[in-house]
């Protein structure tokens, strides 16, 4: 749900301060041109550009893995897996898209002061993949369990005649 909440509140925040993201950025990029882009106008504004692209990934991504997040999370409670597997898949899918979103959302902010969107990514990739691989491992685990559950075979409970 707080995934879901961040990329919400990153959507309507466009909608009321988009000039405040794009001025942020240029006055971030403005401040190291002379030391990270050589004076080079064009290349900040590439970067400027691309991380507002990066701000529409942060959105993206923690509203869709939001949701997924929660439907592994509805799956796992609905098939009455052990509590510990239940918590396990919601934390870690939960954990995963608010991780993903806040990388690329992070990456966005740093992108101009660094003077390159690769740079902002290198910088904090540990987060993107931390994330991501939360995220996964919830829905393998939660696919290997239903699996088994679905393909196992359980002898059915015989009534003892006395």
């Amino acid at each position: 749900m707080l995934a879901i909440l961040f990329g919400g509140s990153m959507g309507l925040s466009f909608g009321c301060c988009e000039d405040f993201y794009k001025k942020a950025f240029k006055s971030d990029a403005n401040a190291v041109l002379e030391e990270k882009y050589n004076n080079d106008k064009n290349k900040a504004d590439k970067v400027t550009k691309k991380s507002w692209v990066y701000m529409k990934r942060a959105h993206l991504h923690s509203l869709t893995m939001g949701v997924i997040s929660i439907v592994l999370s509805l799956v796992v409670a609905g098939l009455a897996f052990p509590p510990l597997l239940q918590f396990t898949v919601s934390f870690l899918s939960g954990l995963g898209a608010l991780g993903y979103g806040l990388f690329w959302m992070i990456a966005g902010f740093l992108a101009p002061g660094l003077g390159s969107t690769s740079i902002a990514k290198d910088t904090i990739a540990l987060l993107a993949q931390v994330s991501a691989l939360s995220f996964m491992i919830a829905a393998i685990t939660l696919f290997c369990f239903f699996g088994y559950r679905v393909f196992s075979y359980e002898k059915p409970i015989q009534e003892t005649k006395e």
